[in-house]
């Protein structure tokens, strides 16, 4: 019986081991810059009409306005905004 108790608290020290090794990976993963396809949710203020305008548009408003601002951004450089 002690053989069988070494063998299972063995096996229950590797389980262990083994999921804190995952845990770690997982938090690793999140560390860093955020994958592209990744959005990330910020406070933002915008004026009454632009908010209004994207609003009356339906559901998928803010998906909207995210790829509005990229178009944006494929045209300008945003150093222009760092002057403005």
């Amino acid at each position: 019986m002690d053989k069988e108790m070494e063998r299972f608290q063995a096996d229950l020290l590797e389980s262990v081991q083994q999921m804190k090794a995952a845990r770690l990976r997982d938090r690793a993963r999140l560390r860093g810059r955020y994958p592209e396809s990744r959005k990330i949710p910020i406070l933002l203020t915008l004026s009454t009409d632009v908010l209004c305008s994207f609003r009356a548009s339906g559901p998928g408003w803010q998906t909207r306005m995210d790829a509005a601002l990229a178009d944006w951004l494929k045209e300008h450089d945003p150093e222009e905004l760092k002057r403005a």
